[in-house]
């Protein structure tokens, strides 16, 4: 029988720079960053990104981002409702890579508070890559999407996983 692997999973939000700095079993790993969002598109691009990060034997960070939106006045919303959506996300992902047993060793799991393209820009930072899907992960204050924010603005080289045409096998 095969020794089984220990996997090391943080769910705290640890900076980009924390992040940056972790050294796993004596040396620093590449660390791969890809946003969820619940989509189809961004849970392909997490099964393309844990496998990477299998094969590299990198961190895989794994981002939810939540920011407060004024809702409208006859409908409050409750107050930690958006971050319990993106913690959710966060679940809804470990346990997918758990059941197709494609939980790389190293996992990162942080809700992130802010807007969207900010947010995955900044994790990026120190990264190997930043992974989205090709919808890109949608906000009303972000004209044109996320995806196009990441490119113009990250420093970290962006790759889109797409979704497989319709009729592909």
């Amino acid at each position: 029988m095969a020794p089984s692997r220990t996997r090391h999973v943080t769910e705290h939000p640890v900076t980009a720079p924390e992040v940056d700095s972790i050294e796993l079993a004596g040396h620093r790993r590449p660390r791969l960053v890809v946003g969820v969002d619940g989509s189809y598109g961004s849970h392909l691009a997490l099964m393309w990104t844990a496998a990477q990060a299998r094969e590299r034997n990198a961190i895989l960070d794994i981002v939810a981002v939540w920011e407060e939106l004024s809702p409208p006045a006859s409908r409050p919303a409750p107050p930690d409702g958006r971050l319990n959506v993106a913690r959710e996300r966060l679940e809804h992902a470990l346990t997918a890579l758990a059941d197709r047993r494609t939980l790389p060793e190293h996992v990162i799991t942080p809700p992130l508070h802010g807007p969207p393209g900010e947010q995955l820009v900044a994790r990026a930072q120190g990264a190997e890559l930043l992974l989205l899907d090709t919808a890109g992960i949608s906000s009303p204050e972000i004209p044109g999407g996320i995806g196009p924010y990441c490119l113009r603005h990250s420093t970290t080289p962006v790759v889109f996983v797409p979704a497989p045409h319709p009729g592909a096998s």
